[in-house]
C-alpha cells in the first residue's frame, strides 16, 4: 500500500463530499473534512471553512496542515450552493453568491492548496462540476456558469501545474 496522503475535502459534513471523504479514509489516506459550520462526521477530524473568504480559506489550511502534520497533497473542492431560479427573476445576490461560493471558491482553495503542492512537487486538485455546466438548466444559469468555469479551472491549471506533477 503506498503511503497515506493527506487530503483535504470541502463540504465534507454530508452528501457528495462526505462520500468522497469515507472513499480516502477506507483507502488509507489521512483525511479532513471542513464546512462552513457545525461537527464533523463521527470518527472523521474537521476544520471550519467559508470558501468565500480567502483568511477563511487558509486558516483552514494552517489547521488542517497542522492535524495532519503536513501540506495537503489532495484537495478536493466540493462545496457549493444553488439558488435556483428563471434568470428574469434571478437577483444580483443569486448570481453573484453562487459564482463566487462555486467557482471563486474553488480557485481560493486551489490557489492555498498549490502553495503546499509545489513545494512537494505534486498534488491533485479535484473539482466537483455538474452535467448542468454542460448541458445547462432552466432556471439554473448562475450554477451552469459555475460549473462549466470548473471545467475550464481544472484544465487550465492542469497545463500550468501538471510539469511539476501537480494534476
Amino acid at each position: 500500500m503506498a503511503d497515506p496522503r493527506n487530503v483535504l475535502i470541502t463540504g465534507g459534513y454530508r452528501g457528495i463530499g462526505l462520500s468522497v471523504a469515507q472513499a480516502f479514509v477506507r483507502a488509507g489516506d489521512n483525511v479532513i473534512v471542513v464546512d462552513r459550520a457545525g461537527e464533523p462526521p463521527a470518527g472523521m477530524l474537521g476544520a471550519s471553512c467559508d470558501v468565500t473568504d480567502t483568511a477563511s480559506v487558509d486558516a483552514a489550511f494552517t489547521e488542517a496542515e497542522e492535524k495532519l502534520g503536513g501540506p495537503i497533497e489532495v484537495l478536493v473542492a466540493n462545496a457549493g450552493i444553488t439558488h435556483d431560479t428563471l434568470i428574469l427573476r434571478m437577483s444580483e445576490d443569486d448570481w453573484s453568491s453562487v459564482i463566487d461560493t462555486n467557482l471563486t471558491g474553488s480557485f481560493r482553495l486551489a490557489k492555498r492548496a498549490a502553495k503546499g503542492m509545489l513545494r512537494l512537487r505534486r498534488g491533485r486538485i479535484i473539482f466537483i462540476s455538474s452535467v448542468v455546466g454542460l448541458l445547462g438548466s432552466a432556471g439554473q444559469v448562475n450554477y451552469a456558469a459555475s460549473k462549466s468555469g470548473l471545467v475550464g479551472l481544472a484544465r487550465s491549471l492542469a497545463r500550468e501545474l501538471g510539469s511539476r506533477s501537480i494534476t
